[in-house]
């Protein structure tokens, strides 16, 4: 992708290392930097975002299934799930404070690595107790990756142009989305379950060199790590923002979760699952490159209302219309992820034009623990309504989506008044 229209600039959310300093960097360091100087940065935090979300979609049509088969109910499976959201937006919270210890490289590093350890151990876990553990420390560990990541990606652009700079990035992210399903469906068909969790931290574990060289070394100023929670909070519309994305997210919580095992009670294999998914994914991610285009000229508060009402009305109609056939399902998660693609873009162009430079990886923090929050939220309710039977857990989406739409004609359109920082 040409970034040259894209009014890339270099980040300045780190301080240049001292003389001192600069002569501790190690060869893989200078070998990260000589990467940096031959490829856009932007691409290579494309290429990061990829393989930390393929690392978790090869495992999205897998996971309800593996704790299906090895007997958990579709109510467990909800709560179980749940838990690696619940520790993600506790702890996304707190990740400003996080990369004002360690800087951005140790902590993306860092939750890389853990990453790859605690999907290993969510394949071989089976009781409830390490099952839930396993992906909650997945939670924890993912939660220190998107939020410096969101906000290294907003550094990269002016404020014109950061809607297209998101779009980049988060274009090569959906390509996670439409490759990991296919992939982790394919590999779990042919070599068992198990074999998607050991797939995805490979992922995980590639991910770490790439986005070594797309980050300088060292801490930030101090003032990056002095953004509290309650600082960002204090926006009114920025808060409003955040309770769309939670709502908004508890919504897509349900369709993860519940989609596979709907399908599976429509004697669906698990390689139809993954291709409904990647379907989603392809759809997802072919627009964001216009979407970043169109918030930077039209203002990304505009797009946010069609897709949450897109999204809501078509998960409440899967089980109304009786879907039945991989035909029927291909269509829906087409259609799904065509209405939802709108929203990554939109969100973290609005948050990056909300706040000063130096909250950033706070604001990101907040924005992101919205929204696994509200995967948290969503999951764990629709596991309660699927003991009405598990329509129930889809026709649930319907009033989340009017609920977030709601607060959104109030709330979202405000954004447009938000001081851009200086």
């Amino acid at each position: 992708m040409n970034s040259g229209n894209q009014h890339v600039t270099p980040s300045t959310s780190e301080p240049p290392l001292s003389i001192a300093a600069q002569a501790k960097v190690s060869s893989g360091a200078t070998t990260a930097s000589r990467l940096r100087r031959r490829i856009p940065r932007i691409l290579l935090l494309g290429a990061g975002g990829f393989l930390g979300a393929v690392s978790w979609q090869v495992v999205i049509p897998v996971l309800p299934l593996h704790l299906s088969r090895i007997g958990y109910t579709p109510s467990q499976v909800g709560t179980l799930i749940s838990n690696l959201s619940l520790a993600m937006g506790v702890v996304e919270m707190q990740v400003g404070w996080i990369v004002g210890a360690f800087g951005r490289r140790m902590t993306l590093a860092g939750g890389l690595i853990a990453n790859t350890g605690c999907m290993v151990l969510v394949a071989l876990a089976r009781t409830a107790a390490l099952v839930g553990t396993s992906l909650a420390a997945i939670g924890v560990a993912r939660a220190t990756f998107w939020p410096p990541l969101h906000a290294t990606v907003a550094d990269t652009a002016s404020a014109d142009a950061r809607g297209r700079a998101f779009g980049i990035f988060w274009f090569w992210t959906s390509v996670a989305f439409l490759a990991g399903p296919f992939i982790g469906g394919v590999i779990a068909a042919r070599y068992g379950n198990r074999s998607a969790f050991y797939l995805g931290a490979a992922f995980s574990l590639l991910a770490v060199p790439v986005l070594i060289a797309a980050t300088p070394p060292g801490r930030p100023p101090a003032r990056v790590a002095s953004g509290s929670v309650s600082d960002v909070l204090s926006d009114g519309t920025f808060l409003r923002l955040c309770i769309v994305n939670h709502v908004y997210y508890g919504m897509v919580g349900i369709w993860t979760t519940f989609l596979p095992l709907y399908m599976a009670l429509r004697g669906l294999s698990v390689e139809v699952v993954g291709l409904v998914l990647t379907v989603q994914g392809f759809t997802y991610a072919l627009v964001q490159i216009p979407t970043g285009r169109l918030a930077d000229r039209v203002g990304p508060e505009r797009l946010v209302l069609p897709a949450i009402a897109g999204r809501a009305l078509i998960a409440a109609l899967v089980p109304v219309l009786h879907v039945q056939s991989s035909t029927g399902f291909l269509i829906a998660g087409a259609l799904y992820g065509f209405a939802g693609g709108m929203i990554p873009v939109t969100f973290t162009t609005l948050v990056s034009r909300m706040v000063p430079q130096e909250k950033y990886t706070t604001a990101m923090g907040v924005y992101n623990s919205s929204g696994d929050l509200g995967f948290f939220i969503g999951p764990l309710l629709g596991g309660v309504a699927a003991l009405l039977g598990i329509r129930a857990a889809f026709f649930l989406c319907l009033p989340l989506g009017i609920a977030a739409a709601l607060i959104g004609l109030h709330g979202i359109t405000a954004a447009e008044r938000s001081e851009e920082p200086s």
